[in-house]
Order: structure tokens, then sequence, then C-alpha cells
């Protein structure tokens, strides 16, 4: 009986192995051609470009929101777009939409500032940081903006949208200006090690 088991066995894996074969070499010139075009690094952007597309589309986002138009800054954020305000609360594109519908939140004289952008290699995406001034008004009570501000946009099919974004507020004094670096103060705050 258990010879005749492994006789069975045995033929059983000798017709698997005949019907298999050998693989089928799949580098003829035919298959390089296709299998490499997709393997091609992809092309680096003008950087120059993609910052004046960047700062024009904040541009325009700074219009929308001094507008308080909820319809125009729906267009600048992309669907899964998120935001970690200056209070450390999550908001979505859906809730920040209805704030600004509502009237919950007004902005007067906003403007972005100190614009940086740091550009993806290939121009699809960056990150971008500014300062934000101006006026707010939440839930009735108004108090003047000195914030600032990080984004991740991504180039989309419909052009350039936030993915991403969070508001710092800048707290007592005036931050260096570009290049500078901060005064030492000598807290024992300040004497903390670097890496808490």
């Amino acid at each position: 009986m258990s010879k005749r088991i492994f006789a069975f066995v045995a033929a059983a894996a000798l017709a698997l192995a005949t019907a298999c074969g050998e693989p089928t070499a799949t580098n003829t010139t035919a298959n390089k051609a296709a299998n490499t075009a997709g393997n091609t690094a992809p092309k680096a952007a003008d950087t120059a470009a993609v910052e004046a597309d960047v700062k024009k589309m904040i541009a325009d986002f700074e219009v929308a929101l001094n507008k308080n138009d909820a319809d125009a800054v729906t267009k600048f954020y992309r669907d899964d777009y998120e935001l970690i305000d200056q209070n450390g609360q999550m908001q979505t594109k859906a809730s920040r939409v209805e704030q600004i519908k509502s009237g919950k939140i007004k902005w007067e004289g906003l403007k972005f500032s100190d614009l940086k952008a740091m550009v993806h290699p290939v121009g699809d995406g960056a990150i971008v940081t500014a300062r934000a001034t101006g006026k707010v008004t939440m839930d009735g009570k108004s108090e003047d903006r000195n914030s600032y501000v990080t984004w991740v946009i991504v180039k989309d099919k419909d052009g350039w949208k936030f993915v991403k974004a969070q508001i710092t507020d800048i707290k007592g004094g005036t931050p260096p200006a570009s290049g500078e670096k901060p005064a030492a103060n000598s807290s024992e705050s300040d004497k903390a090690p670097a890496n808490r």
C-alpha cells in the first residue's frame, strides 16, 4: 500500500514538473522596453516655476479667506484635509468650511508673509511655511493673529491643494528676521536638555 502511495505521489510530482516546464525568458527586446518604461527616474521639476505657482496659490487663498468666501476656500482643500489649529484641535475640510459658512470664524486683513517653500523634486508637492498676521473673529471674539502656518500641499488633476496644516501662535515678542538666530535667554527652562 505504501509503495502505491509513493508511486502515485512520485508520478503526480513528475507530471506537475513536466506540465510547468521551464520559466519563459522575459528578457526579450520587446519586454525590456515595457519593463523599463515605468522604472525611469521622474524628470526634475523647475523649482522656481513651482515656487511661483505655490506662492500664487497662497495669495489666492489669502484673498478668499479675507472675503470669508466658504465656496472659494473649499476649492483649496483636498477632501482628506486636516488642520491642527492654534488651540491644538483637529479640523477637517468639512469643519473648517462650516466655520466660515456659519460666520463662526471671520478674517480681516489676514496677510501671509515670509513664505518659504520646500518643493518635492518632481514638482508635485511642497511644504510651505509662512507668518500669518491680521484680525480673526472666532465665536464673536476678535483678536489679532500672529502665527506661523505650515502647510503640506500637493498638485493633483484640479491643481494645488492643501492636505495638512498646522497653526502655531507666536507668543511674546517678535520672531527673528529670516536668517537670524533667536536671542539667548537665560531662564532656567531654556537650560533644559535640547532633546526634550
